[in-house]
């Protein structure tokens, strides 16, 4: 079997209601949808960030895959070069490598519908059925001048465990005056009490080194699980983690392999929330994994509004992966769509393994077809430009 063409479409699904983060208000998910097609017929599924530049990127480089065979996944894995990508290439090659991460997922999905077996177990075996997520409480803006209070992030986090029965919290705070998210932090642990067994943070690098590590000394009375990138660069978080009682982590300071060495060595961060399209695809994510166990660091995944089909690798990749032992993030609640025929569901907090050959799933064409009209629509106005609407960005200073 070989793979002979490919089709790729851009698409824009708004979320729910916008979401405030320290760097902006994300108002929908753009993505590209990658089909790969073989000489029998068979059709593989992947997904990535971005839009149109990461499309061109799939047709330019349409070499590296066309005439392979689909289980040849891992040649076009070096064929994109991830392993070989520095942290200063990033900028550069990026629209390559995200273009990368979803043609090798492709031809993962396709190589599972050749032999029959299921993603996970092609990555290593899949030795849970179930994937534990966490609660990803924002702070909600019904418009751009809507006041921000420390309700928020509370009201967000018992609406969410309510609905779907998550146990564990992720607060993307960063955004309020440091000592107005103390107060934040303790709403959220009063409204919740013992139904919520972890919370964690996120403030995007929002803080400097001092107050980084006041503010954590202080949360800690708030069982803190870990906090993701409360400061920037490898050398600030190494400073906050000597002198603060809670664990960080990370999907910021350390984005590619490069940048491993230093951050093991200076001991900057406890868990590293991989993901599956900036480290360039399931191949270089099973390296990370393969890293973070040989050093004893935590694993978790990294959610960046993805959608059914890259949501799908992400649960195929922790229930074959060990190493992914916290709970795992999404911003699947909050998407108003899918472009997959059967959407995935949260039970008590968990989602399924898809039980289908590859990935398990399979496109809607009617949604794929409905998103990418309204990504061609918006694309190119002014607002539309990336996920954020610039009135919106903030102007909050660097605590």
């Amino acid at each position: 079997m070989k793979i002979v063409d490919v089709r790729v479409t851009p698409v824009l699904v708004p979320l729910v209601t916008p979401l405030r983060w320290s760097a902006g208000t994300e108002l929908g998910t753009t993505r590209t949808i990658v089909e790969l097609v073989t000489d029998e017929g068979l059709v593989g599924l992947g997904e990535t960030r971005g839009g149109e530049a990461v499309a061109a990127a799939v047709r330019q480089t349409a070499s590296f895959f066309l005439g392979l065979d689909p289980v040849e996944a891992l040649r076009v894995a070096k064929r994109y070069g991830f392993y070989r990508v520095t942290s200063e290439q990033l900028d550069i090659i990026g629209a390559t490598k995200l273009a990368g991460a979803a043609v090798e997922m492709a031809c993962w999905d396709l190589a599972g519908k050749q032999l029959g077996k299921r993603c996970g177990d092609l990555w290593g075996g899949i030795d849970r059925e179930e994937i534990e997520f966490a609660a990803y409480v924002f702070y909600r803006q019904g418009s751009a001048d809507e006041e921000l209070t420390v309700d928020h992030p509370a009201e967000h986090a018992v609406e969410l465990v309510d609905r779907y029965g998550f146990r564990d919290v992720k607060f993307k705070n960063g955004i309020l005056p440091p000592e107005q998210e103390l107060v934040a932090v303790e709403k959220i642990r009063a409204s919740l009490g013992d139904r919520m067994r972890f919370l964690r943070l996120d403030p995007n690098q929002a803080w400097s080194v001092p107050t980084s590590t006041r503010f954590l000394r202080a949360v800690a009375a708030f069982d803190v699980e870990f906090c993701e990138d409360p400061t920037w660069g490898i050398e600030g978080m190494s400073l906050v983690r000597k002198d603060s009682p809670v664990p960080l982590a990370t999907n910021m300071c350390c984005v590619s392999f490069d940048q491993l060495p230093q951050t093991i060595r200076e001991h900057a961060v406890d868990v590293i929330l991989g993901d599956i399209h900036f480290w360039g695809g399931p191949s270089a994510l099973g390296h990370l994994a393969k890293i973070c166990e040989t050093f004893n660091l935590g694993m978790s995944l990294h959610s960046d509004r993805e959608l059914g089909i890259s949501t799908a690798a992400l649960l195929h990749f922790a229930a074959a992966h060990p190493v992914v032992s916290h709970s795992i993030d999404s911003h699947l609640p909050e998407q108003s769509d899918d472009v997959i025929a059967e959407p995935h569901r949260f039970r008590d907090g968990r989602l399924p393994v898809p039980a289908g050959a590859g990935l398990g799933v399979e496109l809607d064409r009617d949604k794929l077809e409905e998103y990418h009209r309204r990504y061609v629509e918006q694309e190119f106005q002014d607002e539309f430009r990336d996920p954020f609407r610039p009135e919106w960005w903030p102007s909050l200073p660097i605590f």
